[in-house]
């Protein structure tokens, strides 16, 4: 499962960077969304910034997987217990991996309006877990529906 785990975690990412990306460009979003309209049009092609953003997460988690795999014992979340434990785990990696994008200038500065209103480390950390969420939900409830 853990393969699946990981490619639903790149589309999650993917298509989250789609809908941030259509949002940024609305007056009635709120500024930390709109602020992130300088990287989205920097780029200028919304499936690359998906792919980063993808990318991006996928590089976590396979951090936060390793680190899963040695301190509990499992890869991957199985059960309710274990998908707490992960994300327990992934929102400290999640807030240092934002951190280090931001201070290291990763996608450059084009991200600098966004953190200059949302700060660095929250962000990331909750859309980190934003994906692992969606992407258990739909390992678990959504695909037995469809498999069986």
């Amino acid at each position: 499962m853990c393969l699946k785990f990981i490619v639903l975690n790149f589309f999650v990412a993917f298509f989250s960077d789609l809908v941030l990306n259509i949002l940024s460009r609305f007056k009635k979003s709120p500024a930390a969304i709109r602020a992130l309209k300088s990287y989205f049009t920097y780029y200028d092609s919304p499936i690359l910034t998906a792919v980063y953003a993808g990318f991006t997460v996928i590089s976590v988690l396979v951090i936060t997987i390793l680190f899963s795999f040695f301190i509990l014992g499992f890869t991957d979340p199985h059960n309710k217990k274990q998908f707490l434990k992960f994300l327990l785990l992934a929102f400290p990696l999640g807030y240092i991996a934002d951190i280090i994008i931001y201070k290291y200038h990763i996608f450059g500065t084009t991200l600098d309006p966004f953190y200059k209103i949302a700060g660095a480390g929250f962000g990331g950390a909750f859309s980190f877990l934003f994906s692992i969420f969606v992407s258990y939900l739909i390992i678990f409830f959504l695909l037995p529906i469809y498999l069986n």
